[in-house]
């Protein structure tokens, strides 16, 4: 029996506390308390250098399953759509392109 049909399994995952809800209220309180990006930050561009293929760039979702596109260089949350076309002067390549290696697996 695998561990998706166990029954234990199956009550942990469509219960509706879990034991990292109280973590995870804390994080989505802080991307949801930031701002979006000004309109002269984002550029847009035909190129692959966009918001999506930068070093900076993240995402998670919110409490209501939306997700949030933000940006660690400027502690902004990026309009949707515009990860996809848009970059800023501050775009970096992807460490793992540059150096070669993915750091979440050291």
């Amino acid at each position: 029996m695998g561990i998706c049909r166990s029954p234990t399994y199956w009550n942990w995952s469509m219960s509706t506390t879990h034991p990292k809800e109280a973590c995870t209220d804390q994080i989505f309180g802080q991307e949801e308390e930031c701002q979006f990006l000004e309109k002269g930050i984002l550029k847009k561009t035909c190129s692959a250098c966009v918001c999506m293929t930068c070093q900076h760039f993240n995402y998670s979702s919110d409490k209501h399953c939306r997700t949030i596109l933000s940006c660690h260089v400027h502690r902004r949350l990026i309009p949707h759509g515009d990860h996809l076309i848009s970059r800023c002067l501050l775009w970096r390549r992807l460490r793992e392109k540059e150096i070669g290696w993915c750091p979440e697996v050291a």
